[in-house]
């Protein structure tokens, strides 16, 4: 069961970060005693977004800076929420890339992307739903 908790962390939009990004979320997912393959995959969609925004997202704005927030929804839901302060932009697909977006939406309940200012990526994850 989660409990009420938040995690947010701001840093420079520095690809070298989001592996540090990464094992913060887990750190703090492992608090709730979720199942270590369940924390994977929370992780694993996050770490697509977070480097989609800092490769992206942020590599057009100088001085760039990325979000991450995470927090328990009280109806037992965990929402991630990554922000830049890039432009969303749709791109052609490449051969061998292209796929981060489609695996958050397979591995999240839902995906909700915010271009209003710059660009918010909200998730949210069900850990009550997945076996």
């Amino acid at each position: 069961m989660i409990g009420s908790s938040e995690l947010r962390i701001a840093c420079p939009a520095d690809l070298s970060l989001v592996g540090s990004l990464r094992h913060a979320l887990a750190s703090f997912l492992e608090v709730f005693g979720l199942d270590r393959e369940l924390i994977e995959d929370i992780v694993l969609a996050s770490g697509e977004v977070l480097a989609n925004a800092v490769e992206h997202g942020s590599a057009s704005v100088d001085n760039g800076r990325v979000e991450l927030l995470a927090r328990s929804v009280g109806d037992g839901t965990l929402a991630v929420e990554i922000r830049d302060s890039g432009r969303f932009i749709e791109r052609d697909r490449v051969a061998g890339r292209g796929f981060g977006l489609g695996i958050v939406r397979h591995i999240a309940r839902s995906v909700e992307i915010d271009v209003r200012e710059g660009t918010c990526v909200r998730m949210i994850f069900d850990p009550q739903a997945i076996p």
